[in-house]
C-alpha cells in the first residue's frame, strides 16, 4: 500500500496538541482510530530525561523538578502509555494488518524549516523543546526504540533562565523546527516539550518524507 505524502500546510487536525503540522496522535484522533479522544492525545506525557532510561535530576536545569522514568522502548511515541495510545507506536505494517492506511508522510520543504503551532490546554513553566530523529538506515518495519533514534537531539530550543519559579518561562505557541540538511527518504521525528515544574515532557511524533 502506497504511503500518502501530505503537504504540511494542507491539513489542520481538529484534535491534538500540536495544531500544525499534524502529529501521529492528532492524525489518529482525527481519523477516529482506536476511539482516541483529544484528552488522550494532549496527555502524551512521560519522563523528560529522554533518551535516558532512568529518572532523576533534570538534564537541562538541575533546579527544575526531577524527571520521572522516561518511556520504555516500544512505548516512546505514546509517552509510555499502554492504553489505546500505545498504538501510536505502530509500524505501517501493523496499521495495515488492522485495515488502516500507513502513517501519512509530511513533505519536507526545501528550506528544511517546519513551522510548529501548539495548542495548550494547561499552563506550565517551560524549559524548552528538543527533537530526535531516526538514524540513517533505520528499519521502518520495527517499532521505534532508542536504538532506532540518534542519541543526540538535532534540535534544542531551551530557556537558560533558572530557577524556574523566578522566571516566566512561557510555552511557545509558535516556533520553528529546523531539520537536518543531510537526511533523505522517510524519517520519524520525536519532539518533546520539556516542562520545568513537573516531572514530564510531552511527546509528539511526526513522519517526514525528505524526498
Amino acid at each position: 500500500m502506497n504511503q500518502p505524502v501530505l503537504n504540511i500546510n494542507q491539513f489542520k487536525p481538529k484534535h491534538g496538541y500540536i495544531i500544525s503540522p499534524p502529529s501521529r496522535g492528532a492524525y489518529a484522533a482525527d481519523q477516529g482510530w482506536w476511539n482516541l479522544e483529544e484528552w488522550q492525545v494532549v496527555e502524551l506525557e512521560g519522563g523528560k530525561n529522554f533518551p535516558a532510561h532512568e529518572g532523576g535530576s533534570a538534564f537541562y536545569e538541575p533546579t527544575d523538578v526531577e524527571s520521572r522514568e522516561p518511556p520504555v522502548d516500544g512505548l516512546i511515541l505514546s509517552g509510555g502509555h499502554e492504553d489505546a495510545r500505545q498504538k501510536l507506536n505502530y509500524t505501517d505494517q501493523q496499521l495495515i494488518a488492522e485495515g488502516k492506511t500507513p502513517w501519512p508522510r509530511l513533505a519536507v520543504p526545501a528550506s528544511k524549516v517546519i513551522d510548529i503551532e501548539w495548542k495548550y490546554t494547561a499552563a506550565h513553566k517551560t524549559r524548552g523543546y528538543v527533537a530526535f530523529m531516526t538514524k540513517d538506515g533505520w528499519n521502518p518495519e520495527q517499532v521505534i526504540t532508542r536504538s532506532q533514534l540518534e542519541s543526540v537531539p538535532f534540535f534544542e530550543d531551551v530557556y537558560p533562565e533558572a530557577p524556574y519559579w523566578d522566571h516566566d518561562l512561557p510555552a511557545k505557541t509558535h516556533h520553528q523546527l529546523v531539520l537536518p540538511d543531510h537526511k533523505q527518504g522517510y524519517h520519524v521525528v520525536v519532539l518533546l516539550w520539556l516542562v520545568a515544574d513537573t516531572k514530564n515532557a510531552f511527546y509528539q511524533t511526526f513522519d517526514f518524507d525528505f524526498g
